[in-house]
C-alpha cells in the first residue's frame, strides 16, 4: 500500500507545472518556453503559407493545362479545315489541268 501511495505522488508530481518565479539555469524556464512557442508559431505560419502557395500554383497549373488543351483542340480543328481545303484545291487544280490539257490537244 505504501508503494502505491508513493507511485501516486510521483505520478502527480510529473504533471505539476513549473513555478514561473524560479530562475532557470538549463534553458527550460518561462523565457525559453515563450521563445519556443514563438518559433513554433513561426514554423506553423511558414508551413501554412507554403501550403497556400503550393495550392495556388497547383490551381494555376491546372488552369494553364485546361487552356492549353482548349487551344490544342482549336489548332487541331483548324488543321483539319486546312487539310480539307488543301484536298479540295488539289482536286480543283487536277480538274483544271485536265481541262487545260484537253483544250491544248483539241487546238493542235
Amino acid at each position: 500500500m505504501a508503494s502505491s501511495r508513493a507511485m501516486e505522488e510521483l505520478h502527480v508530481h510529473e504533471y505539476d507545472e513549473p513555478d514561473d518565479s524560479s530562475p532557470s539555469t538549463n534553458g527550460t524556464g518561462p523565457r525559453s518556453s515563450k521563445l519556443k512557442s514563438r518559433s513554433d508559431g513561426a514554423v506553423f505560419l511558414s508551413l501554412g503559407l507554403l501550403s497556400v502557395f503550393l495550392l495556388a500554383r497547383l490551381i494555376s497549373f491546372f488552369v494553364y493545362y485546361r487552356a492549353s488543351e482548349d487551344k490544342l483542340s482549336s489548332v487541331s480543328e483548324e488543321r483539319d479545315l486546312l487539310n480539307a481545303s488543301l484536298t479540295h484545291l488539289t482536286q480543283e487544280m487536277d480538274r483544271l489541268q485536265r481541262w487545260c490539257n484537253l483544250s491544248e490537244s483539241l487546238s493542235v
